[in-house]
This record gives C-alpha cells, sequence and structure tokens, in this order.
C-alpha cells in the first residue's frame, strides 16, 4: 500500500463487485437513453420548449428546442468526470478517520456512494428530458408536484445511508 503523503490516506485500487459493475451498467444505459431520446423525439418538438421547471414542476422558462441537448450533453460530462473520480477514493472527503485498515471498506463505499448517485443523477436527468419532450408535445403538464420532494429525498437519502453505514464501519477492515 502506498501512502499519499499530501493527506496520509492509503492509495490502494478498488476493484469493482457484481454489484458495482450492475450499478455501473444501470448508469451507462441511462446514459445511452439521455441520448436517444432527444434523437427519436427532435422533429415531432415544436420550435419552442420548456427549458425550466419551477418548484411545483411546472414550465417557466422556453427555449430553442436545441436547447433539449443540454442534458444530455451535461449528463456525458458528469458521467465521464464521476467515472473518473471513482479511481481516486484517496483524495476524497471521509466522515471518518481513514487507516490503512479501514480504507478498503471506506473507499469500497465511498466509491460506490459516487456510482450510485452517477446513476441517481442520469435517472433523474432522463426524466426531466422525457418529461420537457412530453410537455413540450402537449402530452404532460410538466414535471409534476412530487418531482423536487422526490429528487431531493432520493438524493440525500443516499448521502445519509452512506454515512451512517461509513460511520458504523470506521474500525472495520
Amino acid at each position: 500500500m502506498n501512502t499519499n503523503i499530501k493527506n496520509n490516506k492509503p492509495k490502494i485500487k478498488i476493484s469493482r463487485t457484481a454489484l458495482d459493475w450492475a450499478i455501473e451498467l444501470i448508469a451507462f444505459f441511462f446514459l445511452l437513453i439521455q441520448i436517444v431520446i432527444p434523437l427519436v423525439y427532435y422533429k415531432e418538438l415544436p420550435v419552442t420548449i420548456p427549458t425550466h421547471f419551477n418548484s411545483a414542476g411546472l414550465p417557466d422558462g422556453f427555449g430553442s428546442r436545441s436547447t433539449l441537448w443540454i442534458l444530455p450533453v451535461t449528463s456525458l460530462f458528469m458521467y465521464l468526470l464521476m467515472t473518473i473520480l471513482e479511481a481516486f477514493p484517496q483524495i476524497y472527503n471521509f466522515p471518518v478517520e481513514i487507516t490503512p485498515e479501514n480504507a478498503p471498506t471506506q473507499y469500497r463505499m465511498a466509491t460506490r456512494l459516487i456510482r450510485i448517485l452517477k446513476t441517481v443523477i442520469l435517472i433523474i436527468f432522463s426524466f426531466i428530458s422525457y418529461q420537457t419532450i412530453k410537455t413540450a408535445i402537449g402530452t404532460s403538464a410538466g414535471l409534476g408536484k412530487a418531482f423536487l420532494p422526490v429528487f431531493l429525498l432520493i438524493t440525500f437519502g443516499v448521502i445519509i445511508v452512506y454515512v451512517v453505514w461509513s460511520l458504523n464501519n470506521r474500525h472495520n477492515n
């Protein structure tokens, strides 16, 4: 094990488990969905589409249909960035002190957190893209009132579960 001198955290490679590969496959699937949805519906869209939704899930900003590509491009960039970030858990901030003994467990949990958050964000972006299209063609009225609370609950729920697991496994190897 190498030790990173700057932050004194061990530098170890964490191999993916079958669960990690499954989560990664789901994330990649939703990345592809992000690209396919606009390709399939683009010609059906009116010139102006919703570009922003308020906290009630209703459209409150409009723009060119070409703005539909912002989410897929953002998704691709985020997917690549978070995938690269997964390879360097020694640079993360942890809720517990990282030691050579607990590093494998803590790094595995932290990289899984990044992977799960990446997947959740891609699912949410896919939903937003699809609902934007449905709203633009008149078959939906927006994201729905439950969108924001559900999005926040899922995102922060994943983070809270990770912090609890991390604290409960602070001494495990």
